[in-house]
């Protein structure tokens, strides 16, 4: 019952947002920001440690409260976001920055790996990787709640991205490289292990536990990697790409990935980099935060 409840909630917000001046739910997300940076105020104080980490690397910019704001913005974006919304009011308007990567890897007609970490909204570069002719899908976790994941499912593969679903028992890894293989362009969130573990990383400065999926399909698929990030930058809308990599093959394939691992983290540091209060990252990325 509260499972349903929780599916109506969201359903009825998703109904009401959508209707919504996106400009009124950035004011709301200042609003609404700080009192989730209270509320949650445990975890806004482990953020506050990261500030140190930022600082060894000159002047990245990062502010806890920033960062729960613009938390609380991806979340209205998202429940904003339809494929009527996004083509009416922002798709014409978003610049690509290194487009001339995807284009020179296209013409090769392989599928190739997109590794996104949490910035800006990954949800609204769907629509405009559609526009670049591109055959995107995406792997989610399972949710608890079957129809939450049913409707993120949908919104999702309606603005133009296949799901998979992950999780346990679901095959995961031989799906994806076979879709890969058929060309496909799979987008995966890459700097945060969601089960606790992952390969050991330096990330800005300091070991970060990566999930190896990403490069460990890189390396079996032999596709590039494209580390890429839908972020607001000078108030527009922009889809940056980062310099495409393969992950090399050596004699040892943990050597393999330990070396995929170092470049997409220093992929990964220069797109945060871009504005480190939209890396809404806030649960726990390196080992001394776990």
């Amino acid at each position: 019952m509260i499972k349903y409840l929780q599916y109506l909630l969201i359903i009825f917000t998703h109904n009401l947002v959508k209707h919504l001046n996106l400009r009124f739910l950035l004011v709301l997300s200042y609003i609404v920001g700080p009192i989730y940076y209270l509320l949650s105020f445990k975890n806004s104080i482990n953020l506050h440690k990261r500030i140190s980490r930022f600082q060894k690397f000159g002047e990245i910019s990062y502010s806890p409260i920033k960062v729960k704001i613009n938390y609380v913005k991806y979340w209205l974006e998202t429940l904003w976001l339809t494929k009527t919304n996004f083509q009416n009011k922002i798709l014409n308007n978003v610049e690509i920055v290194n487009e001339h990567y995807i284009t020179t890897l296209k013409t090769s007609n392989i599928g190739f790996i997109f590794a996104l970490p949490h910035v800006g909204n990954w949800e609204m570069a769907i629509p405009v990787g559609n526009k670049l002719d591109l055959k995107l899908l995406a792997v989610a976790e399972p949710l608890d709640n079957q129809k939450v994941m049913t409707w993120f499912k949908s919104l999702r593969e309606e603005l133009g991205c296949e799901i998979i679903l992950g999780g346990k028992g679901q095959n995961t890894f031989n799906l994806v490289q076979e879709k890969i293989n058929n060309g496909y362009h799979v987008c995966l969130l890459s700097e945060r292990s969601v089960n606790k573990s992952g390969v050991g990383t330096e990330f800005f400065g300091d070991l970060a536990a990566f999930p190896k999926g990403p490069v460990a399909l890189a390396l079996k698929t032999g596709v590039p990697i494209v580390p890429a990030t839908f972020i607001k930058i000078n108030n527009k809308y922009t889809l940056y790409f980062e310099k495409p990599f393969y992950v090399p093959h050596f004699e040892n394939e943990a050597q393999s990935i330990q070396q995929g691992m170092k470049v997409l983290a220093k992929s990964f540091e220069k797109l945060i980099s871009l504005d480190a209060n939209q890396w809404h990252s806030i649960q726990p990325v390196w080992t001394d935060e776990y």
